[in-house]
Parts: C-alpha cells; sequence; structure tokens
C-alpha cells in the first residue's frame, strides 16, 4: 500500500486551504486571505463602513480581507456562522449592538453566547442612528411628523433591517416615547429597507448617516434628528431627538470579533491591524463623511467589558419599553 509523504500531505492540505493551522502554530499570522463575516445585507451602513475600511486594513495585515455579507434574522445568522467556524483567525465578525445586545434582549433564545462563544479584538466606531421619513410624506417637522402618526395610528409602517436589531429598537422606542402607533415592517439587511422606505412602501426608518445621507441630499427621504444623547461631531447642525422633547436614545458600534478559542497571538496581531485602520487620517475623514465616529483606543478588555454592559443595557431598555421577546425567524447554521 502507497503510503504519502509528508510533503506531499502538506500539499494537499495547501490546495485546500488547511495549512494555515501549521503557520499559525509557528507564529506566522496570516499567511492566507481572511474572510471577514459582515451580518448584514449588502448597502447598509456597516457594509459602507467596512468598504471603506477594507483597503486598509489590506495593507496593514498584509493579507487580503474578503469581506463577506451573510445578513439574515438582525446579525444572528452571520455571527453564528463565525461562531461554528475554526478559531484560527481566519473568519471574522464584524459584531454591533445587535449581535452583541440588542438580540439578546430581544429574542426568545440564541444560537450563541455573545460572550462565551467569541473572543473579543476591538471596537472601531461608534454609530448614531437618525430618525428619516419618506420625503412624500405631507410633514416638515418632528412634531409634524408625530401628529400626523398620531392622528392615523396604525397607518403608517416603519422599517428596520430585522427583528432584535438596532433599527428595530429604536423604532419602539420612539413609538414609547412619542406615544404613537406604526406597524414594523422587518427586512433581511438595511439595504433592503431603505429601498421600500425610498419607495414609499414603508413611511419612516432609523438608520445609520451612511445608509441616508444620499438619500437625504436627494431629496427622497426627510431627517428629522439623531437618537443620540449628544449631536453627532460630523453633523453638529442636527438637532438629537431628545433635544426636541423626545428622548430616543439607541445607536449602535462596529467590532471585531474571533471564535471562541483563537490563539492570544493571532489576537494580537488582529489588534494592532484595525486599531492601525481606524487610526488611518483619510478613513477617519470618510467615517465622519458616512456618520461612524473612530474608536482608537478598544482593546480586549475593554471590548469585553463594553459588551457586558451592552448586554444589561438592553436588556434594561427593553423591560422598560414592554416589549415582548419573540422568536427569531431565519436559520442559523
Amino acid at each position: 500500500m502507497n503510503t504519502l509523504s509528508r510533503r506531499q500531505i502538506l500539499s494537499m492540505m495547501l490546495a485546500f486551504g488547511m495549512a494555515p493551522s501549521f503557520a499559525t502554530a509557528a507564529g506566522k499570522y496570516p499567511v492566507r486571505p481572511l474572510r471577514l463575516i459582515i451580518p448584514f445585507a449588502a448597502g447598509g451602513g456597516q457594509d459602507i463602513f467596512m468598504r471603506h475600511a477594507g483597503p486598509i486594513l489590506n495593507k496593514h495585515l498584509g493579507e487580503t480581507v474578503i469581506l463577506e455579507n451573510r445578513a439574515g434574522a438582525s446579525g444572528i445568522v452571520g455571527a453564528s456562522h463565525v461562531k461554528n467556524a475554526a478559531p484560527d483567525g481566519y473568519t471574522l465578525l464584524l459584531g454591533t449592538a445587535a449581535t452583541h445586545g440588542m438580540d439578546q434582549a430581544l429574542a426568545e433564545s440564541m444560537p450563541y453566547d455573545a460572550e462565551k462563544d467569541f473572543v473579543p479584538v476591538c471596537q472601531i466606531a461608534n454609530v448614531p442612528l437618525v430618525l428619516v421619513t419618506n420625503a412624500k410624506l405631507p410633514v416638515d417637522s418632528l412634531e409634524e411628523f408625530i401628529a400626523l402618526l398620531k392622528q392615523h395610528p396604525g397607518k403608517y409602517a416603519y422599517a428596520s433591517s430585522g427583528i432584535g436589531g438596532p433599527l428595530h429598537l429604536a423604532g419602539e422606542l420612539f413609538k414609547k416615547v412619542a406615544q404613537v402607533d406604526a406597524l414594523h415592517v422587518p427586512y433581511k439587511g438595511s439595504g433592503p429597507a431603505m429601498v421600500d422606505l425610498v419607495a414609499g412602501r414603508t413611511s419612516f426608518m432609523f438608520d445609520t448617516f451612511a445608509a441616508t445621507n444620499a438619500h437625504v441630499a436627494d431629496g427622497t427621504l426627510k431627517i428629522f434628528g439623531v437618537a443620540s444623547a449628544e449631536r453627532f461631531s460630523g453633523a453638529t447642525d442636527l438637532p438629537t431627538l431628545k433635544e426636541q422633547g423626545y428622548d430616543v436614545q439607541a445607536n449602535s458600534w462596529s467590532a471585531i470579533f474571533s471564535p471562541a478559542g483563537t490563539p492570544d497571538s493571532v489576537v494580537a496581531a488582529l489588534l494592532k491591524a484595525f486599531q492601525a485602520t481606524v487610526r488611518d487620517p483619510e478613513l477617519a475623514r470618510k467615517m465622519l463623511d458616512i456618520g461612524f465616529e473612530p474608536v482608537v483606543d478598544s482593546n480586549p478588555e475593554s471590548l469585553g467589558r463594553f459588551v457586558s454592559a451592552e448586554l444589561k443595557k438592553w436588556a434594561d431598555v427593553v423591560e422598560a419599553a414592554g416589549l415582548k421577546k419573540v422568536k427569531v425567524a431565519g436559520p442559523v447554521r
């Protein structure tokens, strides 16, 4: 019976993308392209942000980072995929307030543990949300919009990127604070939701500056405020909802996670590359243009503490708002 030599085995493993485990063990990382899972549809704010960051990240890692959209169940599908990936640093997650905070607060059950199933690398951005409406609505201010909703309870619908995510929770908090009734229409990502909002099939939505700026500029959407405690540094002329008498605070964020068990040396290499990326002056300018605030001083320890605080924060918000737990639709493989 013929036996394969070590060189033949290694060649076969290289052909099937299996050799990096040897390289990682030897301290060489990365030695092949990485995949960064964006757990939302293409065209949303998080996707737009990473398309800007990708080329700079490639430079600092010395390898290509393939950006892969795996949308569904408000980020749960993509996060579950990363949870089940090999912990070798070659499959990463762009985590958000949805995947590591809001989903847990609103879902009846989750296919992963936000703290135990991932290794935190670092937070890279804060992401304020804004309230936008279809431009054809006969309103020109927040007060007029709320008056319209009160005049026609249940007639108007708001879109979101999925049940349990930041855009959904922001909408529900707005309904409670403003004491209005509106139908929630969840989509598989911000991009598809925005398409229907612009087309007038829904009436309003909370989303990022990145996803809304172009539509506000071309007159297809109207913008009425920021859902945060303070004004966004990239748009200081836009008041917060709180300033206008409606204390709705529901922002998102961007952070990098790897599957549990990823070696410390790999996490350290990722941390160095992502920190260098968000410190890039050109990227920082682009981030502000699309409504993302760079976070340059995060690390695994601080991100771990932040996630713990987010899980508690959103659980408390959901309880205080009286929102019911929901079943998460869609596969979570």
